[in-house]
């Protein structure tokens, strides 16, 4: 009896009450003991890289891998900022970095693994502005990709893109 309503508290995890996908924060990324201390706050942006001032070295990724373990596997929801990295042949964008803040991997030095979520989408996405935030639906896990732009740890196996509502 105690085993099947773990699977059903399980299953309340990774599905809301209604079977659909779950809604997260960014906040919820990171491990419940870490939560306390997160600044949801973009960085500054650094371009003194691009003009030779200062050290002419771009910001360096925070790399911080602790997850939220309970998230692998998990049908979710997430909204967030697009920056793309591989697109179609019609121009649609089928794999990039979800990020908390606009600007992120660009303007400001990435968000650390634990903040940076690499999707990919097979049906891709006609992205038209940089500026807008989108929530994207698919299958969560733990696995550490690295590319030229960062280093994420977690992917989404994206199924559905909307523009987000503020």
């Amino acid at each position: 009896m105690k085993r099947r309503g773990l699977v059903l508290l399980l299953a309340g995890w990774m599905l809301a009450a209604d079977g659909a996908p779950r809604t997260l924060d960014w906040v919820e990324l990171l491990p419940e003991g870490a939560r306390a201390t997160y600044d949801p706050a973009p960085p500054a942006p650094l371009h003194d890289y691009l003009t030779g001032e200062a050290s002419g070295l771009a910001a360096q990724q925070v790399m911080d891998f602790a997850v939220n373990e309970a998230l692998d596997g998990a049908e979710v929801k997430l909204p967030g900022f697009i920056v793309p990295l591989e697109l179609d042949e019609a121009g649609k964008v089928t794999e990039f970095f979800l990020v908390p803040f606009f600007g992120a991997c660009i303007h400001v030095p990435p968000p650390p693994p634990n903040q940076l979520v690499l999707v990919t989408m097979e049906q891709g996405l006609s992205l038209d502005s940089m500026y807008t935030a989108y929530s994207i639906t698919g299958r969560m896990s733990i696995v550490r990709t690295a590319t030229s732009l960062g280093t994420s740890a977690y992917t989404l196996a994206g199924t559905a893109a909307e523009e987000y509502r503020f």
